[in-house]
């Protein structure tokens, strides 16, 4: 057997994401039959931060849907929180030096990422005003065309004079720059961060401390034992911070080998994606731009949650620029009746779940295509 993924993009209450996978929850096809039988609800919802455990009404929803507790004194042994947040707390706590270590990685993250903005921001007004220039003498010039393009510049006649086609092609290869350069500075922070991750886990010996292997392996333990795993949203710095801190990675991938369910919303569901992309406010404009680095779980795609809230969906220039700055992998974009289902048994195929709303799949070419109920993506 293996898991499945379900992704959502922006469930408007927690309990509608319970009651929406209602079916995948109750029905485990976990390869432990103990797993199968017990059907353990694992909630992660670090991003809460100190309302970790504000997840009675989740509990709530669970019992509701057919989750029956099993309690053992005052706790449920059946419908468990993952509290990695608090875990990282009481770690920081505990190992105050190591604390002060990874609040300098922090703060040496924090600056590069926000001199990584100013470049960005400076290279998307550059693009914007190549692209307003050009307009200027191709009226009906698309985007999509320009940065697809393929085919050589026309030959040049001796004796006629063709400046506004020089101009245009300086314009055209002025904005294929400038979206390379977008590009390469993902590539860079990406570098960097994780350079910086291995250096501090390294250089502290972290792997290596009785504490930090203690709350791992209890961490793990109760993941592997989980017949579903849900990823609540919120904030997403803190969610990705406690994950990645004690390396969570690899005992998600594993839960999904053995069958486990794992199911997410809005930052539970970057967390999937290979890299993080955000949507972020500027002083000139509404950009995405990214994050950190994913646990790449969802390879092929990038994921968009709050879709038809932070992407302009009927522009073709603007789909057409996200597919091309983010296009190492297919962009979905979710909302919150969108459901995505990947099948680990059925080779990673994509399919929509969604009873209220579709998938959404933006290509280069600006194109943007709607999967409904039951349709399977075309990746």
């Amino acid at each position: 057997m293996a898991g499945r993924m379900i992704i959502n993009g922006n469930a408007r209450a927690e309990e509608d994401l319970i009651y929406a996978t209602r079916e995948h929850i109750l029905e485990s096809r976990h390869q432990d039959p103990q797993i199968r039988k017990e059907r353990t609800v694992t909630l992660i919802t670090a991003a809460w931060r100190d309302n970790e455990h504000q997840e009675s009404h989740i509990k709530k929803a669970l019992y509701e849907i057919g989750i029956e507790p099993r309690y053992q004194g005052d706790y449920d042994q059946r419908v468990v929180n993952l509290s990695v947040f608090h875990a990282l707390k009481e770690f920081r706590k505990k190992e105050p030096a190591m604390a002060h270590a990874y609040a300098e990685r922090d703060e040496l993250i924090r600056r590069t990422r926000a001199i990584y903005l100013e470049k960005n921001g400076f290279y998307i007004a550059q693009m914007r005003r190549a692209f307003e220039h050009l307009k200027q003498f191709q009226p009906n010039v698309d985007l999509s065309t320009v940065l697809s393009r393929t085919t050589q510049k026309a030959h040049r006649i001796p004796g006629r004079f063709r400046g506004i086609e020089l101009l245009s092609d300086f314009l055209v290869q002025d904005l294929e720059d400038t979206v390379s350069r977008l590009v390469e500075n993902d590539h860079r922070l990406t570098r960097l961060i994780t350079d910086l991750d291995h250096q501090f886990r390294e250089g502290v010996g972290l792997f290596y401390n009785p504490l930090y292997l203690e709350l791992r392996d209890r961490l793990q333990a109760t993941l592997l034992q989980s017949s579903t795993v849900i990823i609540f949203g919120g904030h997403l710095e803190e969610l990705h911070r406690a994950l990645n801190f004690f390396h969570l990675r690899s005992a998600f991938v594993e839960a999904l080998r053995r069958g486990t369910t794992f199911i997410t919303v809005s930052a539970g569901s970057l967390i999937l994606c290979e890299r993080i992309i955000i949507f972020d406010d500027f002083a000139h404009g509404k950009e995405f731009q990214l994050f950190d680095r994913g646990f790449g779980m969802v390879r092929n795609l990038q994921i968009f949650p709050h879709c038809d809230d932070r992407i302009q969906v009927d522009d073709p220039h603007n789909l057409a620029y996200l597919a091309h700055r983010f296009g190492e992998q297919v962009c979905v974009g979710l909302n919150e009746g969108s459901f995505l289902l990947l099948d680990q048994m059925e080779d990673t195929k994509a399919r929509s779940l969604g009873q209220k709303d579709g998938v959404y799949v933006f290509d280069r070419s600006g194109r943007k295509k709607r999967y409904d109920m039951g349709e399977e993506l075309s990746l």
